[in-house]
């Protein structure tokens, strides 16, 4: 039988009783009436006594109706919900795991989720109804990561927390919207530039913030659009480019285009590029002397990407030792965003299926993965070893794309080159 709601029945009804009590008085007062005349018309006029008759019988039969339809319709009414399950994060979660079962599951320890749903609250919190008690924001929160850490789909998440389906999702999508909203420029962002530098300069390339790479992410195809997200290696796909510290932490990101762009195409259109080439994007921009040349701070990129003054690539063909070894040391210190991104989608398994969301969702969801691995990577929270595949980061484009033409870039890139050799000098002299 379908579960019935009284209290909400109750609550319906509770402002007809007066209104319907009212109806039945005045109804009686009306037949007591109608009797009286009745008996007193048919003495003088038999045709007025029948018309009388008749009314009597009319107002009867009205009033029988109403006194019936109120005691009918109070009764108890089929709700169209069920009512709360038992909850598995509260009754089972919350009570029993320990950290390592945390981490296993939620890829973060209860306390930095917590933290998460404090910062998240104003935007999460939902208000109880007649019909059943809010989601909390805890649980709201857990459902956003769980569905991030595993590739689990809606359907099957609800069963594990003992929520409807439509719960899930909507759980799923506030929470990346809002997480995005509210802690992107707070967790994705250049920080300590000493700090960043020293990190990089441990795998031997100084003066350097980390390097850029991009990876593509498997998407369902938007209609009429799939054409135009059709990438290179014969898949769906939207294309995430990201810059990383020398410690796996995110500084930049961009995400949204279509997996049919080049990288250098989106670098270009990227706020990193813009603040890199104002020299804007560390304070005071500080600069490296060696043997005469100024080198600003640097960022790393594979042969994809045009060569800056600030960007260094690698010689396609290196012609000396001094160049080889630079060759050498570029890549050993680059590895660090194929690393970062090989932990990302080994800690959010999310990014490694194909995502069946709308293109604007999906964009929201890869940002809510990025600034969550941020979080866990400054608070140095493992990686299951089952589930940690680092090694498969990226795919490097590897074609090398025309430099910009005309006067302007024909002396940048003499510049850029000159910088390049003062590295590569200061590499083959300094550093083994």
């Amino acid at each position: 039988m379908a579960p019935v709601c009284r209290r909400c029945t109750r609550k319906h009804y509770r402002g007809l009783i007066p209104l319907l009590n009212a109806v039945l008085t005045n109804m009686q007062s009306m037949l007591n009436s109608i009797s009286l005349v009745r008996t007193r018309a048919q003495d003088s006029d038999e045709e007025d006594g029948g018309l009388l008759g008749a009314a009597e019988e009319l107002a009867e039969t009205v009033f029988w109706t109403v006194a019936e339809w109120r005691v009918t319709s109070l009764r108890p009414k089929i709700c169209w919900s069920y009512p709360g399950r038992s909850s598995w994060f509260h009754d089972t979660v919350l009570q029993y795991w320990d950290d390592q079962q945390w981490i296993e599951n939620f890829r973060m320890t209860r306390q930095t989720l917590f933290e998460i749903s404090e910062l998240l609250r104003p935007f999460l919190m939902r208000k109880d109804t007649v019909m059943r008690s809010a989601v909390p924001v805890e649980e709201r929160v857990a459902i956003g990561v769980y569905f991030l850490a595993s590739r689990s789909c809606y359907r099957t998440i609800a069963l594990v927390f003992h929520r409807g389906t439509s719960t899930v999702a909507s759980a799923v999508v506030e929470f990346c919207l809002a997480i995005e909203h509210t802690l992107l420029r707070k967790e994705v962002h250049v920080s300590d530039f000493t700090k960043m530098t020293a990190s990089t300069s441990k795998l031997g390339f100084p003066h350097c913030l980390g390097a850029v790479d991009g990876t593509h992410l498997a998407i369902s195809p938007p209609k009429l659009q799939g054409a135009a997200y059709f990438n290179r290696k014969s898949f769906h796909s939207v294309l995430l480019q990201a810059a990383c510290d020398g410690d796996g932490v995110f500084f930049s990101m961009v995400t949204g285009h279509s997996g049919v762009n080049h990288d250098a195409h989106v670098f270009r259109s990227s706020k990193l590029y813009v603040r890199m080439e104002e020299g804007t994007l560390v304070p005071g921009n500080p600069m490296f002397h060696y043997a005469g040349v100024s080198i600003p701070p640097l960022i790393l990129g594979d042969a994809a990407y045009p060569l800056c003054k600030w960007l260094m690539k690698p010689y396609a063909v290196p012609r000396n030792d001094t160049e080889k070894h630079y060759n050498k040391v570029f890549n050993r210190t680059r590895n660090i965003v194929e690393r970062a991104f090989g932990r990302l989608k080994a800690r959010f398994r999310r990014l490694s299926v194909r995502m069946e969301a709308h293109i604007q969702n999906v964009n929201s969801i890869v940002a809510s993965a990025v600034i969550l691995h941020n979080i866990c990577e400054r608070k140095k929270h493992a990686i299951p070893e089952e589930y940690d595949d680092t090694a498969n980061g990226t795919e490097s484009q590897c074609n090398d794309l025309q430099e910009d033409g005309g006067m302007r870039g024909q002396r940048e890139r003499v510049e850029a080159e000159a910088i390049r050799a003062a590295v590569a000098e200061y590499l083959y002299t300094h550093v083994k």
